[in-house]
């Protein structure tokens, strides 16, 4: 059986801007109607389709809460492909700390890593763009996308485009000869108990 190619894709971001509900909607086309805020570090995959070929995407799904941020081990930036940068579209002082969390990637991750800035609960915000966001994105020299997690708008696509940029950036990645290497931990059981706030 062919072991198909692994793309490591860490989410990034302040806490309850919908990482995780962004996650489970790529993941398993579902939206929790509540989630408990993410502990630690957990993962889910997907395989897509990316140049004619069957691709695994490995998606790790990071507390937001500064406290473990600040814990969160280097060798989760180190060994990441991409990162998925995420902020609430609906809350300004996301979009501010996107500065931070920058600087936090530039310091730990791979300076090949591809990122991608992605604005979520597009369904809260009137209109279809948010020009900061793209001249923020801008200025890294990355893209920016517009998803929602609730609805699932453009949620696929920015994995897609995420992926396609891993591909440009770290072509060894398809072909088995990447810088990177596998992450050997657990993935930890969800629990999504009725009664606590969910992000969208």
């Amino acid at each position: 059986m062919e072991v198909l190619p692994t793309l490591k894709i860490l989410t990034l971001g302040d806490a309850s801007v919908g990482k995780t509900s962004v996650l489970l909607r790529f993941a398993e086309n579902d939206f929790p109607t509540a989630t408990m805020p993410t502990i630690g570090i957990e993962y889910k995959t997907k395989t897509i389709t990316l140049e004619n070929r069957e691709v695994k995407l490995q998606v790790w799904d990071t507390a937001g809460q500064e406290r473990y941020h600040k814990t969160l081990a280097n060798t989760f930036y180190r060994r990441a492909n991409g990162i998925l940068l995420v902020f609430d579209l609906s809350d300004r002082s996301t979009f501010n700390h996107v500065e931070n969390w920058m600087k936090q990637i530039k310091n730990k991750a791979d300076e090949k890593v591809a990122i991608l800035l992605v604005g979520n609960k597009m369904d809260l915000l009137e209109g279809e763009h948010f020009p900061e966001g793209e001249q923020l994105a801008a200025s890294y020299s990355i893209p920016f996308v517009m998803v929602s997690a609730k609805s699932g708008k453009n949620v696929e696509y920015a994995f897609k485009k995420l992926a396609e940029l891993i591909s440009t950036q770290d072509p060894g990645v398809i072909s088995g000869d990447s810088r990177t290497s596998n992450i050997q931990l657990q993935e930890q059981k969800r629990d999504h108990p009725s009664g606590d706030k969910c992000c969208r």
